[in-house]
């Protein structure tokens, strides 16, 4: 009985060791050097409020970003030091965004 729970254990534990080596990172490195330009959109939302939508040119995509980004990815430009950025690729919709890494 000993020997059939612990080739159970066994199997279970493979096929958990299996299932997770073919999950796809969806967190990748941002490259500095190839930010072309930081956009700016402002645009109007369902109540008619004004909001403003920021944007990387990155490798000749608009990749959204926040505000927050931008802002710190300006005052690293400034003052001449790197920022670790990272693009978040969401496995569904393939949808990009740029965050602080």
């Amino acid at each position: 009985m000993k020997r059939y729970i612990l080739s159970f254990a066994l199997m279970l534990a493979a096929i958990g060791a299996y299932a997770q080596s073919e999950v796809k990172n969806d967190t990748i490195a941002v490259n500095n050097t190839e930010i072309n330009k930081i956009v700016t959109d402002e645009t109007t939302n369902s109540k008619g409020k004004k909001v403003i939508k920021y944007y990387f040119l990155y490798g000749g995509e608009l990749i959204q970003a926040s505000r927050h980004v931008v802002e710190s990815y300006n005052l690293c430009q400034k003052h001449g030091a790197k920022c670790h950025l990272a693009m978040v690729v969401n496995k569904k919709t393939n949808r990009k965004r740029i965050i602080l890494h």
